[in-house]
């Protein structure tokens, strides 16, 4: 079984596919390749969240999870995406419970949620990297370039997921962590959401 390990690159806003979805961008670990896979608003919100190591007033649902797992004593392992049909990438949550190995199907998406909140590493079958990596020689100048990316456009698409007293938590936590350009995003939410 080749298996390859990745790393989260970032998120990008998609045009090529429906409204509202993101580019998940996996990359191989020496940046040889990446991956994108086409994700929903409120799994990239969730990923950015982690990503920024933002938190939440309420648990979001990976959240949830993890917590929920967390007091049941068991503890993701790894994340194995080990198939790719259709467009549809088809992966495994591994988990471990003291001596019991437990694996869970997942959609991609969630479970890179829970890997970035589990800190364990994401594998892809050799198999799977043959019918969806793009080589780095091939990217168009700027495409998937450049460190971690979460667009310009996200503020516009999440600041409804929030209320108004998360984004007030998340802008000041933002400032008081000196972080800046998320405490300008938070704040341009607010202003949005506000109607100002």
């Amino acid at each position: 079984m080749d298996r390859i390990k990745l790393k989260v690159f970032g998120l990008s806003y998609s045009s090529i596919s429906q409204t509202g979805a993101y580019a998940l961008i996996l990359a191989e670990e020496n940046d040889a390749f990446r991956i994108p896979i086409i994700i929903g608003v409120a799994e990239a919100q969730s990923i950015a969240i982690q990503m920024e190591h933002l938190h939440s007033r309420r648990p979001l649902t990976h959240d949830l999870m993890k917590s929920l797992a967390d007091n049941l004593g068991v503890v993701l392992e790894e994340v194995y995406i080990y198939h790719w049909e259709s467009g549809i990438f088809y992966s495994e949550l591994r988990f471990r419970n003291g001596e019991k190995f437990l694996k869970i199907d997942s959609r991609t998406s969630d479970a890179v949620a829970l890997a970035l909140r589990y800190n364990c590493p994401i594998y892809i079958a050799a198999s799977v990297v043959t019918k969806t990596a793009i080589p780095i020689s091939d990217l168009a100048a700027g495409e998937f370039s450049g460190q971690k990316s979460v667009e310009a456009e996200e503020p516009e698409t999440t600041e409804y997921n929030f209320t108004i007293e998360e984004l007030t938590h998340l802008l000041d936590e933002a400032v008081k962590n000196e972080d800046y350009e998320s405490a300008s995003r938070f704040r341009d939410m607010l202003k949005a959401r506000k109607g100002e």
